[in-house]
C-alpha cells in the first residue's frame, strides 16, 4: 500500500471502528460542523469521494454540487451499507494514492481527517487529535489555503507555528481565494518561500489550527489563539476555497 494510502486507511479504519457499534438511528445524528448533514451523510460523502475517484468523476471536485450528489445518491442506504461500500472503494483508491498529482493526496487525507473530527464532535467521542492525519491537514491547509488567503488580501507574511512545525505564509501574488484558485494550488508540490520576512506569529496546536482553517472555529475563537500581532486584520484570511469561519463558537 502507498504511503498516502496507508495514512488514509489508518484514518478510515479508526472512523469505521468508531461508528461500527452505533445503533442505526445514530446515523441520523446532526453534525453541527456540517450543518446540512447527519453522521450518515458525512460517511456518504467520504464514500462518494472514493467512488468518484475510481469512476474518474472529478469535475467540480470539492464543490458543493459535487459533494451534494455523493450524499443524495446514498440517501436511501443504511449506515452499514455505506460503510461497507466505503471499505470496498477506499481500499482500491488507497492502493494507488501515491500516483495522485501534486498535493491531491494530502487534500484527500485532510478531507477524511476533517470529517473524522466532525463525526467525533457530533457523537461526543473526541480522540486522535495528534494523529498523522492532523499533522498532514495542518500543513496542507496552511500552505495551500491560508497562504493564499493572506496573500490575496495583502496580509502577512506571517509565521505560523503548530507543534514542532512552522511555516511562513502570505506575501505572494494571488488574485483571489475562490474554489478555482484553491484547487489549482493542489497541483503545486512544494511552494516557494515568500519573498519577505514575517511581520508576526500565530501559534496553536496542530488540531486547533486544522479545525480553524476548515471553518470549524469562529472568528472570536481564532482571535484567542496566540498572536504577536493584532489578529483582527487576519481573520478574513481563514476563509478560502470552500471554507468559511463558523458563525458561532464550536466546542469539542
Amino acid at each position: 500500500m502507498t504511503e498516502v494510502g496507508a495514512l488514509y486507511a489508518e484514518g478510515r479504519q479508526r472512523l469505521t471502528g468508531l461508528v461500527g457499534g452505533l445503533r442505526p438511528e445514530a446515523g441520523a445524528t446532526p453534525v453541527s460542523t456540517c450543518p446540512a448533514w447527519t453522521v450518515k451523510d458525512v460517511l456518504a460523502h467520504l464514500t462518494g469521494v472514493c467512488a468518484d475517484i475510481l469512476a474518474g468523476n472529478v469535475a467540480g471536485v470539492a464543490t458543493d454540487p459535487w459533494t451534494a450528489a455523493q450524499v443524495a445518491g446514498r440517501r436511501k442506504r443504511t449506515l452499514d451499507e455505506i460503510v461497507e461500500e466505503w471499505s470496498d472503494v477506499a481500499a482500491q483508491v488507497e492502493a494507488f494514492a501515491d500516483n495522485f498529482p501534486g498535493r491531491t493526496g494530502a487534500q484527500w487525507v485532510t478531507d477524511l481527517t476533517t470529517h473524522e473530527h466532525d463525526i467525533r464532535c457530533a457523537l461526543r467521542r473526541p480522540g486522535a487529535r495528534q494523529s498523522e492525519g492532523v499533522q498532514v491537514g495542518a500543513d496542507f491547509l496552511v500552505t495551500a489555503g491560508f497562504d493564499a488567503g493572506l496573500s490575496a488580501r495583502g496580509l502577512g507574511p506571517l509565521e505560523v507555528r503548530a507543534g514542532n512545525r512552522s511555516w511562513i505564509a502570505g506575501g505572494r501574488e494571488v488574485p483571489s481565494v475562490d474554489e478555482g484558485v484553491f484547487n489549482a494550488l493542489m497541483s503545486i508540490d512544494d511552494p516557494a518561500p515568500p519573498p519577505a520576512l514575517p511581520v508576526g506569529t500565530l501559534e496553536a496546536s496542530p488540531f486547533e489550527l486544522m479545525r480553524a482553517l476548515t471553518g470549524r472555529r469562529s472568528r472570536p475563537q481564532i482571535a484567542r489563539m496566540t498572536w504577536t500581532v493584532d489578529p483582527e486584520p487576519y481573520l478574513p484570511a481563514f476563509e478560502f476555497g470552500p471554507f468559511h469561519t463558523s458563525p458561532t463558537d464550536i466546542e469539542e
